[in-house]
């Protein structure tokens, strides 16, 4: 398992980490702080205001792994937030006998404290953490998926011809009316966003507006009969209401998912680091792919997470503050907070329907 999913799951499980450290976590002060001296995986706090540094470890059977943690260790000592300060290492219990022994010697040595814990207990502990933040389980919830779409408002170009024509049904040829041809990827991806947000549906021989495809095609902007670029007008309000409407229905397609695994990353990682280049830090990848179930490269992974940004910034359900690192910053708005409460009730009523309890019948 690597560090970086350890680190995750024991952040989010204060009481398991406490009772390996033996160290009464009132707060976490911090994480992956930058110093003069290295970079301090995390700060813990009890109710005395005593702090804790811990450099995280997995399994350290190597020479040069357990150098490293020691010169690690040993540097960190250079630093102190508060005067009632102690050092620790934290390391897999899965270590052989030898390297323990060593590792207890430097901590008697250098008045380091050194503590274990199970490898095995955070990967059962990983599972039951992303079930409670995702609220999924017992629930098959789908994994997110990676499309080439940026804009919601993307929806303006394909569900304009039913207004041209003055139709409800059309067939594929009419629909990608503003189009190259119906054969070309950028309509299939169009072509999927109105069907997973319920503005069109299929029949045999072409595809047919919904009540939702009406309601939104008739609060365009007006803008769009004088637009070159149907893709870049922004949603109206109106438009904004009805693809709330729609992700709030409980039917769960493919960009409805992506908007829901979204919100759980920003749940995850407090919303503190939303990367803004294509390849970004190897630890807060492995954190997201676990956290998504996929395996995603840095690039693919930006793209997803920037493009779902997107669509929760055009719906009201967030806000993006731009940084000069590499890493931006998003948080719910009032709105985003209200939608993620009903996708987590809707969650649990699926949840309690899949498992109603028949005892009482019996």
């Amino acid at each position: 398992m690597k560090e970086s999913l350890v680190q995750w799951t024991l952040l989010h499980n204060l009481e398991f980490l406490s009772n390996n450290l033996d160290f009464p976590i009132a707060i976490k002060k911090g994480q992956e702080i930058t110093t003069d001296f290295g970079r301090i995986d995390f700060i813990l706090e009890n109710y005395h205001k005593d702090q804790l540094i811990v450099e995280l470890e997995t399994i350290l059977d190597t020479k040069s792994e357990r150098d490293y943690c020691f010169y690690q260790i040993l540097n960190y000592k250079n630093v102190k937030f508060t005067d009632n300060t102690s050092y620790c290492i934290l390391f897999a219990n899965e270590t052989n006998q030898k390297s323990k022994k060593i590792i207890s010697d430097f901590g008697n040595t250098n008045n380091v404290l050194i503590k274990t814990y199970s490898i095995n207990e955070v990967k059962k502990l990983y599972a039951s953490t992303v079930d409670r933040l995702s609220l999924s389980f017992g629930l098959a919830m789908p994994k997110p998926a990676n499309y080439t779409i940026c804009f919601l408002r993307w929806l303006n170009k394909i569900l304009k011809p039913y207004r041209d024509f003055g139709k409800t049904f059309l067939t594929e040829k009419e629909l990608s009316y503003y189009f190259t041809s119906a054969n070309t990827t950028n309509f299939k991806c169009y072509l999927r966003l109105a069907l997973d947000f319920e503005m069109i549906y299929q029949n045999k021989n072409g595809f047919t507006i919904s009540n939702n495809g009406i309601d939104y095609i008739e609060n365009f902007n007006p803008e769009i009969d004088y637009a070159t670029n149907l893709s870049a007008i922004d949603l109206t309000k109106e438009q904004m209401k009805v693809l709330l409407r729609v992700i709030t229905n409980g039917n769960w397609t493919a960009h409805k998912v992506n908007i829901f695994w979204f919100l759980r990353f920003l749940e995850v990682t407090g919303g503190e680091w939303l990367p803004n280049i294509k390849n970004f830090e190897r630890h807060k990848l492995d954190l997201v792919n676990g956290l998504f179930g996929v395996n995603y490269r840095s690039r693919t992974m930006y793209e997803f997470l920037n493009f779902a940004c997107n669509w929760c910034i055009e719906l009201g359900l967030v806000d993006k503050i731009k940084t000069s690192t590499t890493y931006d910053i998003v948080y719910l708005t009032p709105l985003g907070i209200e939608i993620n409460n009903i996708f987590s009730l809707d969650l649990q009523l699926k949840k309690n329907r899949l498992n109603l309890n028949f005892k009482y019948i019996d």
